[in-house]
């Protein structure tokens, strides 16, 4: 830091030591602009998270969360990655199972009803971004035939599907259902060829039971809701009266931050609504990292050749098909990405879709000034309308970002089921 930075940090340090009681209220204490800007962040009150409609699928869901036979080498289950005591997250900048991955592994707490999943939005419903997973080659590295194939010839796992679902296709028929096979094997693999030479309606079958699958992962992730933060309790307080009084879990600097964060900062223009994320996709213009990922425009291109997506024959009656009619061009989102949510940010760092922050302070810095560097696509306009941040403004949006931590989920949520 130069000299005169540094007395410049000074002098603001000193006004804000001698400032009088009256200025520090007029810091923390919220417009009524600013409480309905607050208001647009709570949950309703008295939400509690949704019962499973059908408990027994959920627990099968929870099972096959925890169960490294969903990998393809046995070795890795949806759990690896999306580990319960780090808010369903791994700590790491990109994640590593049977192989490393290129995105960052975002938490599952409060996914149920977003409208997009992953970083790209390649899966349109709950049930369905599962299926992404397992047949990538970089995390479960698994294929339709032999996940088939797995439930089939373990009894635990076929008695569990066949409560729900029925009776499993004759896969002990080795010329109808070979062993291993996909439609996303290498072109003139043998997973490939397998897959073709199949019928359409075994074909068919063979995609039910993964969609039944995901069917089940959904209901138990259902289940991974926390709206609880210090926030959620301060907001409350906030609705009840214009100046609750301050406390340890949400200090002066969590309400600065709070009033930075509806008002001046901008950060509700993307960071919006109780899930803190308009769920929409934004390009940054973050510089290329070794791995040119281009976001939304790949997802779009995923999302619309699925045969799991919302309009395709293995959807439920609620998923969503109307709104595949008017997606964008995906020309039009290269380098764009899903606004994650901040709800138990601070338990989830590295930040970003490719991890490339280590910390909320150097997440929040980011935004202030465009960086430089080769991009992908047009950075958005909107991140203009930020202004600069003092070091301490900076201070208080991080102090305020950790007021979003949940408390833990119930042991009977998170625990693994016994074998």
């Amino acid at each position: 830091m130069s000299r005169l930075c540094k007395g410049a940090a000074l002098v603001a340090a000193l006004a804000l030591a001698v400032s009088t009681p009256s200025q520090a209220a007029n810091e923390t204490a919220f417009t009524d602009a600013e409480r309905a800007a607050v208001r647009a962040l709570a949950v309703s009150p008295g939400h509690t998270p949704p019962e499973a409609s059908e408990p027994a699928l959920a627990d099968f869901g929870k099972r096959l969360f925890f169960d490294r036979r969903l990998s393809g080498d046995g070795r890795f289950s949806c759990a690896s990655c999306h580990q319960p005591d780090r808010a369903f997250t791994d700590g790491l900048a990109l994640p590593e199972a049977v192989g490393r991955g290129t995105r960052n592994t975002p938490t599952l707490i409060n996914v149920a009803d977003n409208p997009w999943f992953q970083w790209d939005g390649a899966a349109d419903s709950l049930w369905s971004q599962m299926l992404l997973v397992v047949e990538n080659p970089r995390e479960l590295a698994n294929d339709r035939l032999n996940l088939a194939h797995t439930l089939y010839r373990n009894g635990d796992l076929r008695a569990a599907y066949q409560r729900r679902f029925g009776p499993l296709p004759p896969l002990s028929d080795g010329e109808r259902f070979p062993a291993q096979g996909s439609p996303h094997a290498a072109p003139d693999s043998p997973g490939a060829l397998a897959w073709r030479r199949m019928t359409a309606a075994d074909r068919d079958a063979v995609n039910r039971v993964m969609a039944n699958l995901g069917v089940a992962l959904a209901a138990w992730q259902r289940r991974l809701i926390r709206y609880d933060a210090s926030f959620d309790r301060f907001a409350a307080a906030l609705a009840e009266d214009p100046d609750p009084p301050t406390n340890k879990a949400f200090p002066a600097a969590a309400r600065r931050g709070l009033k930075l964060f509806v008002g001046e900062a901008q950060c509700t223009l993307c960071h919006s609504g109780p899930d803190f994320s308009n769920q929409a996709f934004h390009n940054l213009g973050l510089p290329v990292a070794d791995h040119r990922d281009t976001g939304r425009e790949r997802g779009l291109r995923r999302l619309t050749a699925s045969p799991f997506n919302a309009a395709g024959p293995y959807a439920g009656g609620d998923d969503d098909a109307e709104r595949l009619r008017f997606l964008p061009p995906p020309e039009s989102l290269r380098g764009a990405f899903k606004t994650p949510s901040l709800r138990n940010v601070a338990r989830t760092a590295p930040y970003f879709h490719d991890g490339r922050f280590a910390t909320l302070e150097e997440a929040v810095r980011f935004y202030l000034a465009p960086p430089e560097g080769e991009t992908l696509g047009e950075r958005e306009a909107t991140l203009d309308l930020i202004p600069d941040l003092s070091d301490r403004q900076v201070a208080d949006l991080v102090a305020f970002l950790k007021t979003l931590d949940s408390a833990p989920l119930p042991e009977a949520v998170t625990t693994p089921p016994s074998p």
